[in-house]
């Protein structure tokens, strides 16, 4: 199974509101994000966070945008500001802005009401 498999089976739908999307993790303390990160003190890398609105954000757009091809451009403003371990319940929220070409995630996660992690994403339509 590959790791968006594993990050799929540990997620709920992604739930649309009038000021954005919604989606929950719960991660085990299999999942191979935790291997080596760290050893004895698992703790989700950054990267696998950045990578959980990566994936939400490009399911929502296209599902907003349906024939639109984009691609993710950069991440940007990355603030992580707590640990975030195996069996927490991890909240994603994020909204969406326009920007001329380019769609701007606004991306937050949080575990028991306490900020992990924030970030924005810029995704550009495909070969800009």
């Amino acid at each position: 199974m590959d790791l968006n498999e594993h990050i799929s089976k540990s997620s709920t739908v992604l739930e649309k509101s009038e000021t954005g999307y919604t989606r929950s993790y719960v991660f085990k303390k299999s999942f191979p994000g935790f291997d080596g990160h760290f050893p004895g003190n698992p703790i989700l890398p950054g990267v696998i966070q950045t990578l959980l609105g990566q994936l939400s954000a490009a399911e929502a757009l296209e599902h907003e945008y349906p024939a639109e091809k984009i691609t993710l451009q950069s991440v940007t403003r990355c603030k992580f500001l707590r640990p975030v371990k195996p069996m927490e319940t991890l909240e994603l929220s994020f909204s969406l802005k326009t920007k001329g070409l380019n769609h701007i995630a606004i991306c937050s996660l949080t575990v028991d009401g306490e900020t992990a992690a924030t970030y924005q994403l810029i995704f550009a339509p495909e070969g800009m």
